[in-house]
């Protein structure tokens, strides 16, 4: 960090840069005090400022390859483990080197012209190249012995030499043609590193980098390896982005992720662990499916059911002894994209297009003769082409399982919420009942209209009937009665007439109890305790309104209640036996 402040001033930087230099070059000594924090330094002036230290390049690169990168100094033990968190002191000054070496091409990317890249590439970038591309296929080892170097500084060599590739490739076009497609190819074996910490930063570093627009589409073709990822932890996200980068596309109208396809099936065939067996090559049905889940659309079907017919059509362009691994390979893909369509129920139409196949990969076939000769042949064997339908609908299996599972869940709850619902509404409905109170005005229609406003306002005293409503219909009955206070008597007057209120109501209830025997079913005395609170205040109100004489007797209301109760209300007994739709 503190080189890179340095460098970013523009008043005597170009001192500054040079002093930094002669004093990380001079006199190093592997092991030394500091000696990590020079290498650290050195890696990052040849990323920001590689020109103006361009006299002591010969002795950076003497110093991180000789004292650094071929020396083993640590010796490999049968008892060490694969990987560390933490690098020991050895391991990581040999990945400040490697990043010397290649951060000085990243730099000449972005400061040299397009007219002087091509010496750049064959003077420096070729051997650079050639390094890494062998600690990737060595196994992490730089030792002309091999299994010298210890366990934990081969994985972490063999990961950072990966990903200096990557930002090799994504920082000139000129460095990505250097990779070649039989280099690239072996990209696959730290995608599918033993070790699951690589396999991890591996596919972060090429998710950045393409999500950055900054690694060719080829990339792409790496990450649909991870169909086989045992970790859930790396695979998940990894198939959430290829699908999250399909739809990107697909927006635009780009067919990006199709093309792929071709490329996909071409790595496969180099795959080191391909096999012609009916056992072996069923693996390669895992690959379609993830590469389908991932990109397959209704939309899209055709052109990749076209692709991997295009690729009988062609032979190996990287060696022409894999050729019947790719049409072995197209068979399956073209057995799988049918099957695969027909269980989700896509209908697959005849691509119209012919889209390009990368040069690089594929070289054509000699003569018609030939390519109507691999067409009607089957590359793959019968026993597995019999099955490829039972493997398709297992693979798709899986997902509609857990999609059930939570649907059923899903219908469970509801129906436990439904069965909740239904309870409430019933207990609700039974508390919808016709008071005593208002039965009783049915008898005393005929009570002077004094009298009957006497006897509402006696309903501010609550009976034991009326408190055992909710505290906050009894906040409500108050707001009530305060907004009518201009309509209310006063206290004394109430208090008075209290006794006599008493008196009327019980002949009146004893009157109500007969005449509803012969009209209404008897009801359980436990039912009738439950009176609707909302109905109180109109009482009252109706009765105070009987007192100035502007209404008329509030009789009537428990009338309608009858009248409801007899057309049509259910009775307490109906409406818990009653089926719930819910249900």
């Amino acid at each position: 960090h503190a080189v890179s402040v340095i460098v970013a001033a523009d008043e005597k930087k170009d001192m500054y840069v040079k002093d930094i230099v002669t004093k990380c070059v001079q006199g190093f000594e592997y092991g030394e005090e500091g000696y990590l924090s020079k290498l650290a330094a050195l890696s990052q002036l040849m990323l920001l400022s590689a020109k103006d230290t361009e006299d002591e390049h010969d002795n950076i690169l003497e110093i991180a390859i000789q004292k650094v990168l071929l020396q083993v100094r640590t010796k490999a033990k049968s008892d060490d483990v694969e990987w560390q968190e933490e690098p020991d002191e050895e391991c990581e000054a040999k990945i400040w080197a490697l990043k010397i070496l290649a951060n000085r091409l990243r730099s000449y990317a972005m400061s040299v012209p397009d007219s002087e890249i091509e010496s750049v590439v064959t003077e420096l970038a070729l051997p650079v190249f050639k390094l890494l591309n062998r600690v990737v296929d060595k196994d992490g080892e730089l030792s002309k012995t091999q299994g010298e170097t210890p366990k934990p500084h081969r994985a972490r060599l063999r990961l950072n030499a990966a990903i200096l590739l990557l930002k090799l490739c994504s920082a000139h076009k000129r460095f990505d043609a250097l990779m070649e497609p039989k280099n690239f190819n072996r990209l696959i074996v730290i995608a599918q590193d033993p070790l699951p910490e690589i396999r991890s930063a591996f596919v972060d570093a090429i998710k950045k980098y393409l999500g950055q627009g900054r690694l060719p589409q080829r990339f792409y073709t790496l990450v649909f390896v991870y169909a086989f990822e045992p970790n859930a932890v790396i695979k998940n996200p990894a198939l959430t982005w290829l699908k999250g980068r399909a739809a990107a596309f697909a927006k635009t109208n780009e067919t990006v992720m199709e093309t792929t396809f071709a490329r996909f099936i071409s790595l496969l065939a180099h795959h080191p662990d391909f096999s012609t067996e009916a056992e072996n090559l069923q693996d390669f049905v895992d690959y379609m499916m993830f590469y389908l889940k991932a990109v397959a659309t209704p939309a899209n079907i055709a052109l990749i059911y076209h692709i991997a017919q295009r690729m009988k059509s062609v032979r190996d362009g990287i060696d022409e002894s894999k050729s019947e691994n790719l049409y072995c390979l197209s068979d399956i893909a073209q057995a799988v994209i049918h099957r695969y369509q027909e269980l989700q129920g896509w209908s697959l139409s005849v691509y119209s297009g012919k889209p390009r196949l990368p040069a690089g990969l594929f070289a054509p076939l000699p003569n018609h003769a030939v390519a109507q000769e691999i067409a009607d042949k089957q590359y793959v064997p019968e026993k597995l082409m019999e099955n490829i339908e039972d493997l398709v609908r297992d693979r798709l299996r899986t997902k509609k399982r857990k999609s059930e599972s939570t649907n059923t869940q899903a219908k469970k709850r509801a129906r436990a919420s439904e069965g909740k619902s239904s309870k409430t509404t019933t207990k609700k409905a039974k508390s919808v009942k016709t008071p005593k109170k208002r039965r009783a005005s049915n008898a005393t229609a005929s009570v002077p209209a004094s009298e009957v406003r006497r006897s509402s306002r006696k309903s501010g005293a609550k009976s034991y009937l009326e408190q055992s409503d909710s505290e906050e219909e009894a906040d409500g009955f108050d707001d009530a009665e305060e907004d009518d206070s201009n309509n209310e008597e006063s206290d004394a007057e109430d208090q008075e007439m209290d006794d006599a209120e008493e008196q009327e109501s019980e002949q009146a209830e004893a009157a109500s109890d007969e005449a509803e025997r012969e009209a209404v079913e008897p009801e359980e005395p436990q039912e009738e305790v439950e009176a609707p609170a909302p109905e109180a205040p109109q009482t009252r109100r109706s009765g105070r309104a009987g007192a100035k004489g502007k209404k008329a007797p509030p009789a009537a209301a428990p009338k309608r209640s009858s009248r409801r109760k007899k057309n049509g209300v259910a009775s307490d007994s109906e409406l818990s036996d009653a089926p719930s739709d819910m249900e």
